[in-house]
């Protein structure tokens, strides 16, 4: 698809080349000034690259949906020492927190059984960054 076709089918009116969700975790991230373009999954993966090491961990929960995967993602976590996981369902965008929890989710459910369709792990690049932007605390 073309990215003038995207920019039709966004759902940002202020700025069609930025989606809603994955333009709230990219700012939750602090990255989103780092790319003009906010359509995909690989969009907001590319734009965290230049702050974080972002890693594909799609294998350990493949066909798994979300409420099913949590646990599994914050025993991960602690095996990595993760900040994070960005997670792409059918057509929507969100970001847990190390412990599985939703940090940034603008379709919050109750009972979240969307199908994964890509994880990935997100790791400071040094410990000075987790601290200077408050992650624990």
């Amino acid at each position: 698809m073309t990215r003038a076709k995207l920019r039709t089918r966004s759902n940002n009116h202020l700025n069609p080349n930025k989606n809603v969700c994955v333009l709230a975790v990219a700012k939750k991230l602090g990255v989103e000034n780092e790319s003009r373009y906010f359509h995909w999954m690989k969009d907001l993966v590319r734009a965290a690259r230049t702050k974080y090491t972002v890693r594909s961990r799609m294998s350990s929960v493949k066909g798994m949906s979300i409420g099913k995967a949590r646990a599994k993602m914050a025993q991960m976590a602690l095996e990595v020492d993760a900040i994070g996981f960005l997670v792409e369902v059918s057509g929507h965008a969100l970001l847990l927190d190390a412990t599985g929890k939703s940090w940034v989710d603008t379709d919050p459910r109750q009972r979240d059984g969307r199908k994964i369709l890509k994880l990935y792990v997100v790791y400071a690049k040094e410990c000075k960054v987790i601290w200077a932007k408050g992650w624990y605390s």
